[in-house]
């Protein structure tokens, strides 16, 4: 059962994990699925991010996380709509 990502911390915690965390977004009234592997590296403040969709990569601090000029991962937790699948 997918864990509703309430928090940029709890997102941390989840994600520090060696394996990283499979989490996705759900768009348009859970119509459409972005779905993404979220790592975080405490030492560096860094997620590591990998979009399924096109395979794209991105490095990002926690202020970039919030930043809707970086990624919707911000947004999709405050409109609590970032899950995690399974860690």
């Amino acid at each position: 059962m997918p864990k509703l990502i309430k928090s940029i911390t709890e997102l941390k915690k989840i994600a520090t994990d060696e394996n990283g965390a499979d989490c996705f977004i759900t768009l348009a009234g859970g119509l459409v699925k972005s779905s993404k592997l979220i790592k975080y590296e405490p030492q560096f403040d860094m997620f590591y991010i990998i979009n399924y969709v096109d395979d794209s990569t991105q490095e990002l601090k926690s202020k970039q996380l919030a930043d809707k000029k970086y990624t919707n991962i911000g947004e999709a937790i405050q409109k609590k709509c970032l899950f995690v699948v399974a860690n």
